[in-house]
């Protein structure tokens, strides 16, 4: 295999504050052959200055505005910054976060010992203010299983995986209408796909992070967002014909259990009870079909029951 170029491919909005320093690790790469493409959600701040500064300094970092016809919100960025890439190898990554020096290097070794993989994942540290008192946070990485997954005993963050990109060609990527959990939804589609994997698990290679100022900062909670989570989980219940046979029972109840609970988390956010009804209506066909997946008659017709006690008084979960 020749030197493969490899794409980083970052969504951004309102991060000038933050962005130098993750550009500066980019820059750090023991691994060189990158092209960084920017994609801006319609930033406010200087990042516009500070990115044309970076592309003046060094042509392998692109600076482009999300086009007015696509979806706000980092899945469009990422789709579109998928589209302008040119590399054989695709790592999306976050405006607010830093790639460790043998970021990108690690991981292109297991591709160059192995043509045949699909994608090399990874694992980050979190911090706040002191990148030197991180918090390491390591999956479960047994089985790398899809059950694994659904559990959350396995995880993938965005910025993890690199990506062979003849696997992801002629795939959906990041769903445009999606508030919450757009990775983890895009990381499981691509899992049911049941790509040809290898962990690079000696250390953490990215940084996380957290407080106030991240990206995916809970203080925008919406009805929406919660709904999203809803949906995801019912999404993953519809996939267990896909999972193996000697993993589907366990399958199909924990997914089962995540989709009431995340039904559960929109009735407990609503403030009004039209709005719960409403929700209620709305989702009727998937709440029956959750509900009688793998249970008896009369144990449906219990949770049935319940979960109206759940519309009318927010209360009634454990029931389930």
């Amino acid at each position: 295999m020749s030197i493969a170029l490899i794409s980083i491919i970052i969504p951004t909005y309102n991060r000038a504050h933050l962005i130098n320093e993750t550009l500066d690790s980019i820059i750090a790469q023991t691994f060189t052959n990158w092209e960084c493409i920017i994609i801006d959600d319609g930033s406010t701040d200087t990042t516009e200055s500070i990115l044309s500064e970076y592309c003046r300094i060094d042509a392998r970092f692109q600076y482009h505005q999300r086009p007015e016809n696509r979806h706000s919100g980092g899945n469009a960025a990422r789709n579109f910054g998928f589209e302008l890439s040119k590399g054989e190898f695709i790592n999306w990554f976050d405006s607010d976060d830093i790639m460790l020096p043998n970021f990108l290097e690690e991981k292109i070794k297991f591709f160059y010992k192995d043509e045949n993989l699909d994608v090399v994942f990874s694992y980050g540290a979190y911090f706040v203010e002191d990148i030197k008192n991180s918090v390491v946070s390591k999956p479960k990485i047994d089985s790398l299983s899809i059950l694994d997954y659904v559990k959350s005993d396995f995880y993938l963050i965005t910025h993890g995986p690199l990506w062979s990109r003849m696997f992801l060609k002629e795939k959906k990527l990041f769903d445009e209408n999606r508030s919450k959990l757009q990775d983890t939804e895009f990381h499981f589609r691509m899992l049911l796909e049941k790509p040809n994997v290898k962990f690079f698990e000696t250390n953490f290679l990215f940084l996380i992070r957290r407080g106030d100022q991240r990206v995916s900062s809970k203080d925008t909670l919406t009805i929406k967002k919660i709904e999203d989570v809803f949906l995801y989980h019912y999404f993953t219940l519809t996939q267990s014909k896909f999972v193996s046979i000697s993993t589907q029972k366990e399958f199909i109840t924990v997914t089962q259990k995540k989709s009431l609970r995340g039904f559960y988390d929109v009735m407990a956010f609503s403030n009004s009870i039209k709005e719960r009804i409403g929700f209620y209506l709305k989702h009727f066909v998937k709440l029956n079909e959750i509900i009688k997946i793998n249970t008896k008659s009369y144990e449906a017709i219990k949770k049935h029951f319940v979960v109206l006690i759940i519309v009318l008084t927010k209360k009634g979960f454990k029931l389930l």
